[in-house]
């Protein structure tokens, strides 16, 4: 590789200019010597020669005057690309274009401090001051030290090979998965594949594919309204008998016995209890539903919930949903409230049947997956969703251990026409705890400006906007403001939107969905 020769020459800095989108969409010169292309923004199609090449966003290109005398380069819409240009010395210039052929593309972990040495490189090439072309060769030095040292290694692209075999297992688990086609997505043979998934997640590959399918089978034996052999099908199986010793060899009972554990009439008062009954497969008959607050929960189960309560934790509503489920259906098995519940109230509901009242404020949220487990005899199943976020929690530490310490993160909650640092339960526990990523701490409930912001400068944002109009304006003035545009999240466009569900959630399932939702926006790791 071109990269891990580099230290072997002598190179001389010539220029560097940055190409945008804004100023021009195509650029062509003559190739009269090396250059590195590297695109911070938006992707870019180089073509050399007869060869085209395309440079997304922290690609880097390196490539000789030998490789082609002409350089052209197609920018998309919102595209920024710096073209640095050298020359290698004239005892070192012969090896290295021997060795340099056609040129060399490259991925980066981290960018903040190249995008830093471009710019110091821009203003010295600028500069008047003669001494400071001896800056301008240290800079340029730098530049490729610091490329070097924070390019993907093949360890890190293994791994991130790995990760999508194995979401094109979770996605595409009906269809037919052999092997052999996992390893030919990564181009290793199917038992490097075998060893190298079992190394990286502790589990065979066929293993794995077994559980995704079999924890599939569960929610569609519970929903009901299939026969064994429509639901064997529908997870990638030919045989319903085949799929029934299968299911028998990992959960310890037959399909059509689980499925009778499960009819249970529970009823909760509150919506954060999906996030607790999911992870133990069950499913309640009377829930808070609501088709835009917590829409995962009305698109997943809302077609399975007869009894549809108001959402909210006022005691109004509470008394409402209370006065329903009694008119509804006067005998439930099981009804969970949170602590929020009066000792008035939990006196009505005990009339509708057994009551809980979960010590939600006190207990974490593994505390109490466990104490609703142990009411439903489903303490195994809650132990093995435990094991299985942990392994979820380890593949993403491994993921982003290069960003854990070294680059901090900010929550920004927009609402109204203020800004707030914004942490709660989740954050502390997952993101700082679980995940030990460095999480920028409010000390205080009061406003912050962008100033303020700006003096922070956070390596990532991650911005939640309350959903009325006020705040969506505030949101839209922010990111106009001229100090926001030169936040160093802002311009490596690290600043990421998100959702109130999951993370305004504080329960087991949210917790697990931040967690794949964290690794995906900071590996990029969506395409599948």
């Amino acid at each position: 590789m071109l990269f891990d020769h580099m230290t072997q020459f002598l190179f001389h800095f010539l220029d560097i200019k940055v190409l945008s989108s804004k100023a021009k969409r195509h650029y062509q010169q003559s190739l009269e010597s090396h250059c590195l292309l590297f695109t911070t923004k938006g992707t870019a199609h180089l073509t050399l020669g007869d060869h085209q090449y395309r440079l997304p966003k922290n690609g880097v290109y390196l490539c000789s005057a030998e490789s082609a005398r002409l350089l052209k380069v197609d920018l998309e819409k919102l595209t920024t690309v710096y073209l640095v240009t050298f020359n290698a010395l004239s005892q070192s210039a012969k090896r290295w274009e021997t060795k340099n052929d056609r040129g060399e593309a490259i991925n980066l972990e981290q960018t903040d401090e190249i995008i830093r040495l471009c710019n110091s490189l821009l203003s010295l090439a600028e500069s008047p001051i003669e001494e400071d072309i001896l800056l301008s060769q240290a800079h340029f030095y730098l530049l490729l030290h610091t490329i070097i040292q924070h390019r993907k290694t093949p360890n890190r692209d293994l791994q991130h090979m790995l990760e999508k075999t194995k979401q094109h297992m979770e996605y595409h688990f009906r269809e037919a998965i052999q092997v052999k086609d996992l390893a030919q997505m990564m181009n290793i043979s199917a038992k490097y594949y075998m060893e190298l998934f079992r190394k990286q997640f502790g589990i065979s590959a066929i293993q794995y594919l077994m559980n995704v399918r079999i924890e599939a089978s569960k929610w569609l034996l519970i929903k009901g309204g299939k026969t064994l052999r429509e639901i064997a099908s529908e997870v990638g199986y030919k045989d319903e008998f085949y799929f029934s010793r299968r299911f028998k060899q990992q959960m310890g009972m037959s399909p059509s016995l689980f499925m009778k554990s499960r009819r249970k009439n529970i009823a909760v008062l509150d919506s954060s209890f999906f996030g607790l009954l999911a992870p133990l497969h069950y499913i309640p008959i009377a829930a808070p539903l609501h088709p835009t607050w917590r829409y995962y929960y009305y698109k997943t189960f809302g077609n399975h919930v007869p009894v549809q309560l108001a959402v909210g934790r006022t005691p109004a509503v509470l008394n409402e949903n209370i006065a329903v489920l009694l008119q509804e259906n006067p005998q439930y098995d099981y009804i969970f409230c949170l602590d929020n519940v009066t000792d008035e109230q939990l006196t009505v509901l005990q009339k509708g049947g057994h009551v809980y009242r979960l010590a939600w404020s006190s207990l974490s949220w593994r505390e109490q997956l466990l104490e609703i487990a142990k009411i439903l005899d489903a303490e195994m199943e809650a132990r093995k969703w435990l094991i299985e976020y942990e392994q979820t929690v380890q593949d993403a530490v491994a993921s982003l251990a290069y960003i854990s310490h070294e680059r901090s993160m900010l929550f920004l909650l927009v609402r109204g026409n203020e800004c707030y640092l914004y942490q709660d339960r989740s954050i502390q526990e997952v993101l700082l705890e679980d995940l030990g990523l460095n999480v920028m701490i409010a000390n205080t409930q009061d406003p912050i400006t962008v100033r303020e912001l700006a003096e922070m400068n956070p390596d990532f944002i991650m911005v939640l906007v309350y959903e009325d109009e006020e705040s969506m304006m505030k949101w839209n003035e922010l990111q106009s403001d001229e100090l926001w545009l030169e936040l160093k999240s802002v311009r490596n466009d690290t600043v990421y939107t998100l959702t109130h569900f999951p993370w305004r959630d504080y329960a087991p399932l949210p917790h697990l969905l931040i967690v794949k939702e964290v690794m995906q926006l900071l590996t990029a790791d969506s395409s599948l």
